[in-house]
């Protein structure tokens, strides 16, 4: 698989992108981490440089995110839309409404960095464009749950960055390619070999490599000036596909395993997960009910 940094192949695709100011402003205020030890840091914010100069290039008319966190991806995706007059709507999920107040690491008008409760919409409403956030159609759920009553327009545009863990990644995969129209291009985000990007790493060489080229960039802290401009990690980044036989691809996965027991056990699981979150919060619930009472 060809590696390669994050500005060189924007640089290839041959777009016109904004100010990086501005890609940089709007990560501060959603896509902001914070550490253990309480220190701030730019995390991948370079992301929204690539899926803003990916959907600049092969202007998609239907794009599907698999987790939409806290919003940058999907904002830099409908930012590119809105400038290089794409009719395209973004369909992105996540468990966690986008009214739902979360905890929020931000930059806000020049301030210091803090951790605030926010929600999605609140945010988006400050710092996104409306022509942004009309392109965008907020799907709330778990992927296998959304996904088993999806009826929208064939997808041609996937941005996978959902659950980690290989089943999961395997799910949001092969039900994009179900959704697909002829042509498809995928960004995944997170392949590593770290826990945190093994599920990725593994399909990838499973049911990506075998039967397409892809391209692995390398973008975490890797634009010019970054932390991480001059370090080489060829098993480290988001790796981008495209085909323009997206039946072909299925049918030749489709034939090392079934698709129907895989779908069918991961909304069982889902199930199953979905309940151990409700009984967890509701648990913590009567814990604070129970030291506020003390």
């Amino acid at each position: 698989m060809d590696v390669i940094q994050v500005k060189d192949y924007v640089d290839y695709l041959g777009v016109k992108i904004p100010s990086i100011s501005k890609f940089w402003e709007l990560g501060d205020s959603t896509a902001l981490r914070v550490r253990k030890d309480g220190t701030f840091f730019r995390s991948n914010y370079e992301r929204g440089i690539l899926l803003y100069a990916l959907v600049a290039k092969h202007r998609p008319q239907n794009v599907l995110e698999f987790g939409t966190g806290r919003g940058y991806g999907s904002l830099c995706m409908a930012w590119a839309m809105s400038d290089f007059g794409i009719d395209g709507t973004i369909h992105t999920i996540d468990m966690v409404s986008s009214y739902e107040a979360i905890r929020w690491p931000i930059i806000r008008d020049g301030s210091d960095p803090s951790v605030q409760y926010l929600s999605r919409m609140e945010v988006w409403d400050d710092v996104g464009e409306l022509q942004w956030i009309n392109r965008i159609n907020s799907l709330k759920g778990l992927s296998g749950s959304v996904m088993k009553s999806f009826d929208l327009d064939k997808i041609d545009f996937a941005f996978i960055d959902g659950g980690h863990g290989y089943r999961s990644v395997l799910h949001d995969f092969i039900i994009t390619l179900m959704n697909s129209g002829e042509r498809i291009g995928i960004l995944f985000d997170d392949y590593s070999a770290e826990d945190w990007g093994i599920g990725t790493q593994k399909l990838v060489a499973k049911y990506v490599l075998p039967y397409l080229e892809a391209k692995l960039v390398q973008t975490d802290r890797r634009w010019v000036g970054g932390e991480k401009e001059n370090i080489r990690e060829d098993g480290v980044g988001m790796v981008w596909v495209e085909t323009g036989d997206s039946d072909e691809w299925l049918v030749n996965i489709e034939s090392k395993f079934s698709f129907v027991p895989f779908l069918t056990g991961y909304r069982i699981w889902e199930n199953y997960y979905r309940i151990r979150l409700k009984l967890s919060k509701t648990i913590r619930g009567f814990i604070s009910f129970i030291r506020k009472a003390l």
